[in-house]
């Protein structure tokens, strides 16, 4: 495909661009950025990982997640304590406000892809799903996160 509009990596860049402008504005007022609504979920259904284990479950690379790791832990909503297998690092689970506030932002994340899957079929969005999935596997490569 010549024209860029109709190229597969145009088109999930723009979807993925206005997916996440759509849900920063709805964060905003909670003073949460996409990347720290990602870790806090995260650990929601996780409960306690280290930051390599979220920076690899989250695809991204340890210095960027401990940023955001730290910001979480000044707005007390995640709780840092020495990994007892490792101390070099720590276990990071969400504390008491994180869960709370995990329960409100859920919902404006789930408005946000309704408004993103309006209009599509519950049939074409199994398909893209599956599509997503296999295009993640396609292209996954684990050598270079957390490098």
């Amino acid at each position: 495909m010549d024209d860029i509009h109709n190229s597969i990596g145009y088109l999930l860049n723009i979807s993925a661009r206005l997916i996440k402008r759509n849900l920063d504005l709805k964060l905003i007022e909670f003073d949460i950025t996409t990347s720290q609504w990602a870790i806090l979920k995260l650990l929601s259904v996780e409960l306690t990982l280290t930051q390599a284990q979220i920076a690899e479950k989250l695809n991204s690379d340890r210095a960027t997640c401990g940023s955001v790791i730290d910001r979480l832990t000044n707005k007390k909503l995640v709780l840092k304590r020495m990994n007892t297998a490792d101390r070099r690092a720590f276990d990071i689970s969400l504390s008491q406000k994180g869960i709370d506030i995990v329960e409100s932002l859920t919902k404006l994340a789930s408005e946000t892809n309704k408004q993103a899957l309006q209009g599509i079929s519950e049939c074409d969005i199994e398909t893209l799903y599956k599509v997503l999935h296999q295009i993640a596997n396609n292209l996954e490569d684990k050598t270079w996160i957390g490098k």
